[in-house]
């Protein structure tokens, strides 16, 4: 018997009414639920998500949490230029039009006319022009403006943005991250990073922020009126922190909606209770990392240890069926810019590893040890408390293959000050494939804890310049498939597996992951397109 149910759990209700109506009246004047409900009796009134972390900040731009749950929240209150289909693709967003120049040196876009904040101000190209110059002057940390050279306000809904060099990903990229904000509230805000009043999160979205509750990682969003890009599916959206056996129960009883994410361990329980379930290759790949200024400034020993490790083993052991192995040229299989041409695998092969440690001047003592001038090879492998089950296999598996690991699981602040200061050798960690290539330069060669700290390489770094300034996407995958060959071969990080994700409905509404990940790259099914008609 199937335990879907289609409403909410009257006493839930109540209590969520309860605690949110009385936040929101104290932050808003908003609708409040019997309003809305009395108004549009037909409509499926609330919808309940569940999220295992809860609080994600304030759910404004400058102020969310730097993720991509909080990101993805927060679009759902304010608009990007451009949107997304169903399918991933570029789709019109605040802009109704874009048209390149033929230099590609420009662009020229049409706003949606009827596009207007939460408080009833018209939204404009001045908003656009505005906000453009603002985060010249506040990066926002999702979207970076420094490719722009200039807009022109040619009218109340028109105006032309100049790029300082042709770019074919400005539009999948830059137009797809950065949330437009209204001048009239951001204007006079000197410091954006400090602002989150409730006027913050004026937006422009089809849902409105009705209610935060920051001790209990609650949030109600409402539904506006007259969206362009459609009405809005629900009155009301609630976003409740609830870990999987709490969700797992709460949906049974009808009292919520949506897992946002199940781990996938606990896929068969959905199933057995006939909720509908999507499941996806996250693309956050389990990578492992080398110290490039230490121990694996050679690639011949970065090789070596991808041959020494054995990813089909660790597959089976800290990732039974809920995983699959990852592509080694960054790209995952899914990805439009994914190579049909097969790169390195490092297919588990012990003996072709020591060959390659020899060669590079590394010796075994009659114990079989590693040793390297004169001394005992012990390698630092760090990472952090979620990682733990693949961090010991790793050490199991290099230890086996002769070299001492000091496996050191910290709490992420220990962890990133460590990677920041060298003081390591190889760590454990994931990271995104996801989102246009132009974010690839940072997440290869950036400074980050979780990106390859790859050093400065003259034939990568080419490639990745040249991708982002290609004229159509055929030249742009041609270049990409020569940086997976490349990536491949380097290994400025190893690609081990790629875990899946789940994220579970009952009959209220379904919806498959985004392939390509929204907007930014966040591999999610609750693209906001799916809560609007």
């Amino acid at each position: 018997m199937s335990l879907v149910h289609r409403f909410v759990h009257p006493r839930f209700l109540a209590h969520a009414a309860a605690v949110g109506l009385a936040l929101g009246a104290a932050q808003y004047s908003g609708l409040g639920a019997d309003t809305l409900m009395a108004a549009e009796p037909d409509r499926q009134r609330q919808l309940v998500i569940t999220d295992s972390k809860g609080d994600r900040g304030m759910l404004a731009p400058y102020v969310h949490r730097k993720n991509g749950i909080a990101y993805l929240y927060t679009s759902y209150i304010f608009d990007t230029l451009v949107s997304q289909d169903a399918d991933g693709n570029p789709a019109p967003g605040l802009a109704r039009t874009w048209t390149r120049s033929e230099d590609g040196l420009s662009y020229d876009l049409e706003l949606q006319p009827d596009a207007k904040w939460h408080d009833g101000t018209p939204v404009t190209a001045d908003d656009v022009a505005f906000t453009l110059r603002y985060m010249a002057e506040h990066p926002y940390v999702f979207g970076s403006v420094k490719s722009l050279a200039g807009v022109e306000v040619a009218g109340a809904h028109d105006l032309r943005i100049h790029i300082k060099r042709a770019q074919y990903g400005l539009v999948e990229g830059l137009f797809s991250a950065i949330p437009i904000l209204p001048r009239h509230i951001y204007e006079g805000v000197e410091d954006p990073f400090r602002f989150a009043t409730s006027d913050a999160a004026i937006g422009s979205g089809p849902y409105r922020l009705a209610a935060y509750d920051k001790a209990q990682g609650r949030y109600r969003l409402e539904a506006t009126e007259n969206h362009p890009l459609g009405r809005p599916r629900f009155a009301q959206i609630w976003i409740v922190k609830m870990g999987p056996d709490a969700a797992l129960q709460a949906m049974s009883t009808g009292e919520v909606d949506v897992i946002s994410y199940l781990p996938p361990d606990r896929l068969p329980e959905a199933l057995g209770a006939g909720f509908a379930v999507e499941t996806s290759p996250s693309d956050h790949v389990l990578r492992l990392g080398f110290n490039h200024r230490g121990q694996f400034q050679t690639k011949e020993v970065r090789q070596a240890i991808a041959y020494a490790v054995d990813r089909s083993a660790l597959l089976e052991t800290a990732f039974p069926g809920v995983a699959e192995l990852a592509e080694t040229g960054y790209f995952q299989p899914g990805s439009k810019w994914k190579s049909e041409d097969a790169t390195e695998s490092y297919t588990y092969d012990p003996a072709r590893a020591r060959d390659l440690l020899l060669a590079t001047g590394w010796t075994q003592d009659s114990a079989g040890r590693w040793q390297a001038q004169g001394g005992e090879i012990r390698l630092r492998l760090l990472t952090d408390g979620r990682e733990v089950k693949p961090a010991k296999v790793i050490a199991e598996q290099l230890e086996a293959f002769g070299f001492a690991v000091d496996l050191r699981v910290m709490e992420m602040a220990s962890l990133r000050s460590l990677v920041a200061d060298g003081d390591y050798d190889l760590t454990l960690f994931s990271s995104s494939t996801l989102g246009d290539p132009g974010n690839i330069s940072r997440r290869v060669f950036g400074r980050g804890w979780n990106s390859d700290r790859f050093p400065a390489d003259p034939k990568m770094t080419g490639l990745i310049k040249a991708q982002a300034v290609a004229q159509n996407q055929a030249e742009r995958q041609e270049i990409l498939a020569q940086f997976q060959q490349l990536y491949a071969e380097n290994l400025p990080s190893y690609m081990l597996v790629n875990p899946l994700m789940a994220t579970v409905f009952n009959d209220k509404l379904s919806a498959p992951f985004m392939s390509g990940g929204v907007a930014i790259g966040i591999p999610s099914a609750l693209h906001k397109s799916i809560f609007l008609e």
